[in-house]
């Protein structure tokens, strides 16, 4: 461990300590600089600057969470029925929101960790080790490093309820005081069936105004939920912005005038919520480690059969949010912003709590930084004992480490739905799986109101099949979106069958639009870009990643229709062909060429599924490959993936000992880097590293002792 935990009583004797070890540093440098004379001034001012150094090293936000008692963060439509709660969450956002841009507590300083505008948070070094911002993305501390990040967001903001709580009159306080007690900041669930016909996208998110009960009585306020307004202009430090440099966050945007369409990311995304809710099922089916289920970058998952992960569905949502045409969640640099950001963040947290009670015996992979960041270099190695900075768990300044978030009870906050094994499946079977275990009664109909499909149960002989993409991170600037249909052709696409892709300018709701709905089966985004500016880092080596767009429940739908005889591979193989579609949309809403974009690929491979057992889960088999039903898309050859320098191939191997195509390497016993790039050799050798164990005691809901697990 870099640090040790000194009471707080001893400062006074560790500034003398530390000024002494000064004195004495100096008295030697002083010898060998033929004695230079010391005056009372200077020993003066070393002591200030001394004293100085070790307050602002105790003056370091202790990251614990909201204290008190363990509250459970909800759904918002489940949170909105506690209609006190649901007041102090929206006057607790208002007033967060409005903090000034200087308080390391506002708004604005904590979702400008995560990208834009590059600057350093909470006494973390500067100058920063390079000019980006702290979010790990495509690499395997995404699911950690967000963890402390969702907690001191929601530490900052229930800090505001509450203050909000002091302005009450004394005698209403008792009332809010117990409205708070377990309040915690809500999650959207995008990929469960809206309940009695509500949106997918509630409204609680999409309207502008809304109604709160403040001191002076009821009143209507702007929604705090809809935006965040940087201010009359976007702040200097920001450099620029999507959308004109446009001041206030966006969804989808518009012009004329400048202004979010809500209305088409509802309509958009409850289009894409049977791919999501489908890509979140059979990731559960995958039982793969949860350090290769939690992250998108392929040199992490190059043995694993299923190549779908959460943070690869995490990318779909911030693509369909924000939209191509620019809003604010289309930008990774900038998407931290957007209060729907904290909402679809928290809910991809619950996923993978849940996950947690999945595979319980696994946690983060090993893995190298593959690109550069804030707090660290490209080629640094990283484990699970790894600092997770700039996030502090006491004033101190100790970093915590993926193995200290490992129970979210720790931060104070649970999901229901992860609180054991069982919840975990019933969460599973109940809201994910369309009715494929066989448990969820269902309707006579299997079509949605969009038109599409809805699935049916496993039955014994079925297959599942994915269409599935690789895609370099940062290829081109901004996101891109591969959205994939399955049936007649819709406006301009790519398959087998139609004339060579071409490059339409035609907008995008020409290839997208609702009217092609029914055969919508989802999109795969690229989740990358730096707002309206080229990414200031190198990217001198392609940062790939994975995911996977379930076909099975458009083939049930096939199958239903007596288009099909089975989901047999042999049944479906001549109809893929002839069926599947995929077009690339980019910035602005132009189709993109495939075979233009680098390092792009898509394969169809299916798998064996056995039917579940219980409340257990179907089976998935292993994956084999259809080369024949891509080989004439473009990306759609057949391919071998070479791991590059920055993958790993096993969660225990630390150091990989393969040869890498990039160049010479360093030594014979790293991995081969390109010629001046910096490597970390070890995890171990980071400032900061702190060597954790802790043990979990999973309980049934009467408290019985089920089993634990160590780290």
């Amino acid at each position: 461990m870099a640090s040790f935990s000194k009471p707080r009583g001893v400062f006074s004797t560790l500034l003398a300590i530390f000024v002494l070890l000064q004195v004495a540093v100096a008295s030697h440098g002083a010898h060998h600089a033929h004695h230079m004379h010391r005056s009372p001034e200077f020993m003066e001012a070393q002591f200030d600057e001394s004293k100085r150094a070790l307050e602002e090293r105790a003056n370091n936000i202790a990251i614990t969470g909201v204290t008190g008692t363990v509250g459970e963060r909800k759904e918002i439509r489940d949170l909105k029925k506690n209609a006190d709660q649901w007041n102090l969450y929206l006057l607790g956002m208002e007033r967060f929101k409005a903090k000034p841009h200087s308080d390391r507590l506002s708004y604005y300083q904590i979702a400008g960790i995560h990208g834009r505008p590059y600057q350093t948070w909470n006494n973390f070094p500067t100058p920063l080790v390079n000019n980006a911002g702290f979010c790990v993305h495509g690499g395997t501390l995404f699911g950690t490093w967000h963890r402390p990040f969702l907690s001191i967001y929601e530490q900052a903001w229930f800090q505001s309820v509450q203050e909000v709580i002091s302005t009450f009159p004394a005698n209403q306080q008792q009332r809010w005081r117990n409205a708070a007690s377990g309040l915690r900041m809500p999650f959207w669930d995008w990929a469960v069936a809206p309940p009695n016909g509500e949106s997918n996208v509630p409204t609680l998110i999409r309207d502008k105004r809304v109604s709160v009960t403040k001191p002076q009585g009821k009143v209507t306020i702007d929604n705090p939920l809809y935006s965040f307004t940087f201010g009359n202009s976007l702040p200097p430090e920001i450099g620029g912005g999507p959308w004109g440099n446009w001041p206030i966050t966006l969804r989808r945007p518009v012009g004329n005038p400048t202004r979010s369409n809500n209305d088409q990311v509802h309509a958009e995304m409850t289009k894409a919520r049977v791919s999501l809710r489908d890509r979140v099922y059979y990731l559960f089916l995958s039982k793969a480690s949860w350090g290769f289920a939690s992250t998108s970058a392929i040199g992490a998952r190059t043995q694993v059969s299923s190549r779908d992960s959460f943070e690869s569905i995490h990318d779909a949502v911030h693509g369909t949010v924000g939209g191509p045409s620019g809003g604010t969640m289309y930008y990774l640099d900038y998407s931290a912003f957007d209060p729907i950001f904290w909402l679809h963040h928290t809910n991809i947290d619950r996923l993978l709590a849940m996950y947690q009670q999945n595979t319980p015996n696994t946690w983060v992979a090993n893995g190298v930084i593959n690109h550069p960041m804030a707090q660290w270099n490209q080629g640094e190695s990283k484990n699970e004992q790894s600092p997770l900075k700039p996030f502090t768990k006491n004033t101190r300044g100790d970093y915590y480490n993926s193995v200290e978030v490992k129970n979210t009870r720790t931060l104070g906050y649970f999901y229901a739905d992860a609180s054991s094994p069982q919840a975990m499946r019933n969460a599973v079977n109940g809201k994910y799986s369309g009715g494929r275990n066989g448990l969820r009664k269902r309707t006579s109909s299997s079509s949605l109101p969009t038109g599409q499909y809805d699935g049916r149960a496993i039955q014994a002989g079925d297959y599942h099949t994915v269409l599935s993409i690789v895609a370099d991170k940062f290829a081109l600037e901004g996101s891109y979106t591969v959205h994939c249909t399955l049936g007649p052709a819709a406006g301009n696409s790519t398959s087998n069958t139609t004339a060579p892709y071409t490059n339409s300018t035609a907008p995008y709701s020409n290839s997208t639009d609702e009217e092609y709905a029914p055969n919508y089966v989802g999109g795969y985004t690229v989740f990358g870009g730096h707002g309206n500016a080229a990414p200031s880092s190198n990217h001198s080596v392609p940062l790939l990643t994975e995911g996977c767009l379930p076909l099975t429940t458009a083939l049930m739908g096939a199958e239903a229709a007596g288009t099909i005889k089975s989901l047999h591979p042999d049944d479906i193989e001549a109809y893929l062909t002839q069926n599947l579609h995929y077009t690339v949309v980019g910035l602005g809403g132009a189709e993109i060429p495939a075979d233009e974009i680098p390092n792009f690929h898509v394969y169809v491979q299916s798998a064996p599924l056995t039917p579940a057992s219980g409340d257990e889960f179907p089976s998935v088999g292993e994956y084999t490959k259809m080369p024949s039903v891509t080989a004439n898309m473009p990306g759609g050859k057949p391919w071998t993936y070479v791991p590059g320098p920055y993958d790993f191939v096993s969660e225990t191997e630390e150091v990989p000992s393969y040869t890498s195509p990039y160049g010479p390497g360093a030594s014979s016993t790293s991995p081969n880097y390109p010629q001046g790039t910096m490597v970390w050799g070890r995890p171990q050798d980071e400032q900061g590293y702190c060597v954790s164990e802790q043990t979990v005691v999973y309980v049934d809901e009467e408290g019985g002792y089920l089993y634990e697990e160590k780290s």
